[in-house]
């Protein structure tokens, strides 16, 4: 099974995560890097998805630490708000492939879960 974590506070796009992966895909969270660790020590990530609309320093710190680990190699993705170009193209410097506006990535989910 793919394990997804999701890089969020914010649980309006989790139902519609979890309707695109079904069975395939086991759905974590975290909020904090407390949580973080704890779920990278429990579980094997295979992809991170960071909402760019959270907590930047949060998101940024998370980021930067699969991009640092060699022993973490999971696919990053981020979405956000289209105007936010600045904080598109630092998640795109800490990995994130692709990274994507908030409609982009509600419209194309099925398609990235498929990526994992």
């Amino acid at each position: 099974m793919t394990t997804l974590l999701l890089l969020s506070n914010n649980l309006m796009f989790l139902p519609r995560i979890q309707q695109a992966a079904g069975s395939t895909v086991s759905i974590v969270r975290a909020s904090n890097l407390d949580r973080l660790t704890e779920l990278i020590s429990e579980s094997n990530i295979d992809m991170v998805v960071a909402d760019l609309e959270y907590d930047q320093d949060f998101w940024h710190k998370a980021l930067q630490l699969f991009q640092e680990n060699q022993n973490l190699n999971p696919k990053m993705i981020a979405y956000g708000p289209h105007e936010d170009t600045n904080s598109m193209e630092l998640a795109r410097s800490l990995g994130c492939d692709p990274v994507l506006a908030k409609g982009a990535f509600v419209n194309n989910l099925k398609n990235i879960l498929k990526q994992a």
